[in-house]
């Protein structure tokens, strides 16, 4: 940890893993990049499966929740719906308030009232259509800053 002018900043280490994104929230999807007019960075939530993390990883997960946050790129349809893709991941510092699910809006927009999405809030890719995802509050979250790579 570092100290910067009072505040303290985790060092968080690189995580690689391949695999593919078997199911995204339906109501956070970019499929280009949006226009960003404030201060806030959208972000998509996604349901990973890493088939082979990389040798310095010590993670045994297979499934994973991810948070995207499009500071660089959307993901498009055709990269989302892959075969393998390389993830570059970090684990959720303390100081981020996200537990990789989102919040769903329920109501009118006047008088919306949000909850924590569930599975059926999430739309299943091409290559996760017949995984068996386990309960979502069981999955540890992670956060990709940069965009997934295609493995050929």
């Amino acid at each position: 940890m570092k100290s910067v002018l009072g505040q303290v900043q985790a060092e968080n280490k690189e995580i690689y893993g391949e695999g593919v994104v078997v199911a995204f929230q339906k109501t956070s999807r970019h499929s280009v990049t949006p226009v960003i007019t404030g201060i806030a960075t959208p972000v998509e939530y996604w349901i990973v499966r890493i088939d082979k993390w990389a040798e310095q990883a010590t993670k045994d997960q297979k499934y994973i929740l991810v948070q995207f946050n499009l500071s660089e790129r959307a993901v498009s349809d055709g990269e989302i719906n892959s075969g393998k893709l390389r993830f570059r991941l970090r684990e959720r510092r303390t100081d981020e308030h996200t537990d990789c699910l989102g919040s769903i809006s329920v109501g009118d927009r006047r008088y919306a009232k949000f909850r924590s999405a569930k599975l059926s809030d999430y739309q299943r890719t091409k290559a996760g259509s017949a995984d068996e995802i386990p309960p979502l509050k069981s999955l540890q979250c992670f956060i990709a800053e940069h965009p997934p790579v295609v493995v050929q």
